[in-house]
């Protein structure tokens, strides 16, 4: 009778040890926002399986471990946690050579895994020698639990190295481990893909400010009656859409498109944009074509988009009668009701070369008469609330 050969029955600490894992990594992976949310995730989620260990990152160069985390269940955290401040030494942070402790050297430079069936000769190696004596209790509550220590390995390198402490690991558990440390350098390395993507985009970001405040910069040179008018009005309009309860998100496009409310006019002739008199009718139509030419500019470039209601719409008027669309009301965007308010009060408080600044008295009755002709009124009250706060004014 054929009889087929007996299958190994499966570890069942290993099986377990492998659902608890995956089940580690799972939420790694789901909760990438950055690498210090991973060794957050890692020490929690390994003290909850009643294993201790750690995660250390290599640095080639100068052939050293950094321990990023350490995961200890407590009793055992609190002593750690009252012999680092004695030391003042902490492990989170602590950099040792590789090669002064052998299991190291051979995870990091031989890239091999190991199991070491008693771990207390590993404690030992890694405490430097002038404190031993100093944290001798420390090292005998540690014990002798059995190890494993494997590589951290993305794309063919060595980026660091897992540590599994506990007294069910045995030799079996190696691949395990190797599976789970494999799962932990792509976690680590897709934080740190984020990380540099954020940078990225914030360096690219902050010249794109640079690169607008440098064209703002040109046309109050230009225009030298309004200088100083587009960073004025670009930090009070988003005060007041902040006070308004515009979302935060929504702020930073907002003072862009105050910043380049008038860029338009960068294609006014000086004959016009610097006449000292009143325009004729025909330079009035070549006037009100900046916030035309502003959108046609503006709309070339996608990073702008979110700012262009500002620049297009900030003439348009509650009642219908501003330009260049005739809007009126709710159809105008909220960012250039708010934006008008602003802008109006800016103008009639400042100097001018054909006049002084306007009493903020009349201004303030200027825009309450206005309020649902020419201003939103919700964004006038708004306004008035939000300067009442911010200076104290009545």
């Amino acid at each position: 009778m054929d009889t087929q050969p007996e299958t190994q029955p499966s570890h069942p600490e290993s099986l377990e040890l492998i659902y608890a894992l995956n089940a580690v990594a799972t939420t790694l992976q789901n909760s990438i926002r950055d690498e210090d949310n991973i060794y957050t995730v890692f020490t929690q989620q390994v003290v909850s399986l009643g294993l201790r260990g750690g995660i250390s990152l290599y640095d080639k160069s100068s052939s050293t471990l950094t321990f990023k985390t350490i995961a200890f269940p407590n009793p055992l955290r609190k002593i750690l946690s009252r012999f680092e401040r004695d030391l003042d030494t902490y492990a989170a942070g602590y950099t040792i050579p590789a090669a002064s402790v052998d299991v190291y050297q051979r995870v990091v430079e031989k890239s091999q895994s190991v199991f070491v069936p008693d771990t207390s000769s590993i404690s030992s190696q890694v405490v430097p020698h002038p404190i031993k004596g100093v944290v001798a209790p420390l090292l005998k509550f540690l014990g002798s639990p059995p190890g494993i220590f494997v590589p951290l390995i993305f794309e063919g390198q060595i980026k660091g190295m897992l540590n599994i402490v506990g007294k069910n690991l045995t030799e079996k558990d190696v691949p395990t481990m190797q599976a789970f440390a494999n799962q932990i350098a792509v976690a680590l390395e897709n934080a740190r893909l984020i990380k540099n993507l954020h940078r990225t985009h914030n360096e690219l970001e902050a010249a794109y400010e640079a690169t607008l405040e440098g064209w703002v910069d040109a046309l109050d040179l230009r225009d030298n009656e309004i200088q100083g008018h587009s960073l004025r009005v670009s930090e009070l309009t988003t005060g007041l859409a902040a006070f308004a309860g515009i979302p935060s998100v929504e702020l930073p496009h907002i003072r862009r498109g105050s910043l380049l409310h008038d860029i338009g006019k960068m294609a006014i002739p000086d004959a016009i944009l610097h006449k000292p008199g009143p325009l004729s009718e025909t330079e009035w139509n070549v006037m009100k074509m900046h916030p035309v030419t502003a959108h046609q500019w503006l709309s070339r470039i996608p990073f702008l988009h979110p700012a262009l209601d500002i620049p297009y719409d900030h003439h348009e008027r509650w009642d219908g009668s501003g330009y260049p669309r005739g809007l009126t009301r709710d159809e105008i965007p909220v960012a250039a009701r708010i934006f008008a308010v602003v802008d109006v009060w800016d103008a009639m408080s400042s100097n001018r070369p054909y006049r002084k600044a306007i009493p903020q008295k009349q201004v303030i009755q200027h825009l309450r008469e206005q309020a649902d002709i020419l201003f939103d009124p919700k964004v006038v009250e708004a306004f008035m609330d939000f300067r009442s706060k911010k200076v104290g004014a009545p």
